[in-house]
């Protein structure tokens, strides 16, 4: 198997891996309780697995990111740039993820807690490795380019 193809593979799994989180912190969300639901925002988290806090707006969010990268680990004409795309979508959620731990004011409408963070961070990482991985694979005999690499020199005019 090639190293692009696995690549892709891995990508594609990121994205299941989401898509089941999601709809298991779907299931896990109780109709009786206040626990994990309310799109507005500002309820209490339900932890899934015991780890990650659900709710419904962060369900849709991995639901929607899952989706999306599992399409970025299928379509073979823009798999590189979707899979940066989805790492830049990762990045932002994780950007987020910290601001709001840092000015927690009791009402986040994600609910993240420690275990999200290190989730968005290490899948924002993993895409953009993949991305790499891919990129390299695609063209195995172009130069690296490096800021301290010498340029050639023109011949000066006259």
């Amino acid at each position: 198997m090639s190293t692009r193809v696995a690549a892709r593979w891995a990508v594609t799994a990121v994205g299941l891996f989401f898509v089941v989180l999601a709809i298991a912190g779907f299931a896990s969300i109780s109709d009786e309780t206040t626990v994990g639901g309310n799109l507005r925002g500002g309820n209490e988290a339900d932890l899934l697995w015991g780890l990650f806090s659900v709710n419904t707006v962060l369900n849709f969010i991995h639901l929607l990111f899952g989706a999306l990268t599992i399409v970025a680990g299928t379509v073979v004409t823009r798999t590189r740039m979707l899979v940066w795309t989805m790492a830049g979508a990762f990045a932002a959620v994780l950007i987020y993820d910290i601001v709001s731990l840092s000015v927690r004011t009791g009402t986040d409408p994600l609910a993240i807690n420690q275990a999200d963070v290190w989730l968005h961070a290490i899948a924002a990482v993993v895409l953009a490795v993949l991305a790499i991985t891919a990129a390299k694979a695609a063209h195995p005999h172009r130069p690296v380019r490096t800021a301290s690499a010498p340029t050639a020199s023109r011949p000066s005019p006259g």
